[in-house]
């Protein structure tokens, strides 16, 4: 029988009958790829001589169904090791998994040379998994490494080489088909905020991220009671009718204790993402590095500077800031009264603490701003005092420090947080694009719980600008709207600058 023939005539024979059998004929491919599960060691071959048949019995493959074909396939494939799945150890590396499983060296540095694309394996952590599978003769066939919910490290040979063995290894991201939805959920808390927008079917980074969103304007955590209400807009990734991401928030809106506070995800000058609220002001504070109006440095920040009145080298850990005495000295950002009174060497100081480890101290001053007591909470460019020459001082300045973890950096030269309002280009276009946002977070009648991110484009009219890439959707409008305007009137009420 040809086929018992053919069956036992070895690895080249049968890898020759499983590429007729799916190809039809002569092929180049490659068995290690996702597609190929058989794992087959991949070749060329003359479908004639390959299966020792008379050249007038090409019409094998239309002989077979695709059920028959697949399983001739898995039957004629020479065998490669089972999917192997390797959790990372503490301790684990690369090369000690290798180690592990059997794989010689000469394997992890030809993977190694594949370059950047590799790089996620050599910052393994601990609870991660790795899939593998070798060849028959012990080489690394295939490397699948999840790098989150969309994207998969791949590793697979690819080709064949001169003496008809699996080719060289070649690593590739494989992104999963997805498609993003805008999503809206709102409701009453009920205990926890992260419990009611469990059940309200939010994922749990978004709560995650709403606690970043508005850590600086309220604990909510600790701040949020029951009757207090949420409402918010977020993107989400899907695949197969299935949630396997959750994207950035872009809009919303907490109310408690009878405040309402909207935020709204925007791209700023410097191209980053940033939290606004409706006015275009920053969610993120500021530090100033000016926090009086000076005429000059008259002292910089020196760790081993010599003291103009004791005249031993001493730190000075801030910056003076030469001014009448008198001049206002403002708080460079919200914070909280630590210290008001006199210490040696500051003369009457004033200490601030801020937030993320921030703190700041205003030494040498005249006199303190009216009332100003420990435990006050202060705005940014509140008047906190005036300036003097108390203390350890030659002249009316201000001594100005900003810390962070205790640690003293200079005030003019470390980086700062900048949270700024959007500029006046943006802020135009920023207004615009939020007002759909501001109805699905109030709302408003007909609103539909679920928008479709899209792009499009629409001629001027009715007085618009120019749409070219207006990032919004149809369903952002109340049914209503819908039924009485075109999509290209209801495009009008959003920006052209997506970036805005």
């Amino acid at each position: 029988m040809r086929w018992s023939n053919f069956l036992r005539a070895g690895t080249h024979g049968a890898l020759g009958m499983s590429l007729f059998v799916c190809m039809g004929g002569s092929v180049h491919a490659n068995p290690f790829s996702h597609g190929a599960e058989a794992g087959l060691h991949s070749t060329a071959f003359d479908s004639g001589s390959a299966l020792g048949v008379h050249a007038s019995r090409p019409q094998l493959t239309d002989e077979l169904g695709p059920d028959e074909r697949q399983a001739l396939l898995a039957k004629s494939a020479p065998e490669i090791t089972p999917w192997r799945e390797i959790t990372v150890e503490s301790g684990d590396s690369l090369s000690r998994i290798f180690a592990r499983v059997g794989l010689p060296a000469r394997e992890l540095m030809a993977l190694v040379a594949l370059g950047d694309t590799v790089d996620p394996l050599k910052r393994l952590r601990p609870g991660n998994i790795l899939e593998l599978r070798k060849t028959t003769d012990g080489r690394l066939a295939e490397l699948r490494f999840k790098l989150d919910a969309i994207d998969t490290l791949s590793v697979a040979r690819t080709g064949i080489d001169s003496d008809g063995a699996p080719g060289p290894l070649q690593a590739e991201v494989v992104h999963l088909d997805t498609q993003t939805r805008r999503l809206t959920a709102r409701g009453t808390v009920d205990g926890s905020l992260a419990h009611s927008l469990a059940e309200a079917g939010v994922p749990s980074g978004v709560a995650t991220q709403l606690a970043h969103i508005y850590r600086y304007r309220a604990n909510l955590s600790r701040h949020m009671h029951s009757g207090d209400r949420f409402s918010v807009v977020y993107d989400a990734e899907y695949a197969n009718g299935e949630r396997v991401a959750t994207g950035p928030v872009i809009a919303a809106n907490i109310t408690t204790g009878g405040r309402s506070m909207k935020a709204f995800r925007a791209i700023n000058d410097d191209g980053e993402a940033r939290y606004y609220d409706a006015q275009g002001r920053a969610y993120e504070p500021s530090l100033s590095r000016h926090p009086v109006n000076y005429s000059r440095i008259s002292s910089p920040f020196n760790p081993n500077r010599l003291h103009p009145i004791l005249h031993i080298r001493r730190p000075h850990w801030g910056v003076d800031m030469a001014a009448p005495r008198g001049t206002p000295i403002h708080a460079a950002g919200d914070g909280v009264v630590k210290f008001v009174g006199r210490r040696h060497g500051y003369g009457r100081v004033v200490q601030l603490t801020h937030f993320d480890g921030y703190s700041t101290r205003y030494g040498h001053m005249y006199q303190f701003a009216d009332g100003l007591k420990k435990g006050d909470h202060v705005s940014k460019g509140q008047v906190i005092g005036y300036v003097g020459a108390t203390g350890e001082a030659t002249g009316p300045h201000l001594h100005y420090e900003v810390r962070l973890n205790g640690r003293p950096h200079n005030p003019l030269t470390m980086k700062l947080p900048d949270g700024h309002p959007l500029s006046k280009a943006r802020l135009a276009a920023y207004t615009n694009r939020i007002q759909p946002l501001i109805a699905a977070l109030d709302n408003v009648p007909d609103m539909p719980h679920t928008l479709i991110a899209s792009s499009a484009s629409a001629d001027a009219r009715h007085g618009c600008t120019q749409a070219s890439t207006v990032n919004a959707t149809f369903a952002l409008a109340p049914e209503n709207s819908r039924r009485r305007h075109s999509l290209a009137d209801l495009f009008c009420v959003v920006s052209t600058d997506t970036n805005a």
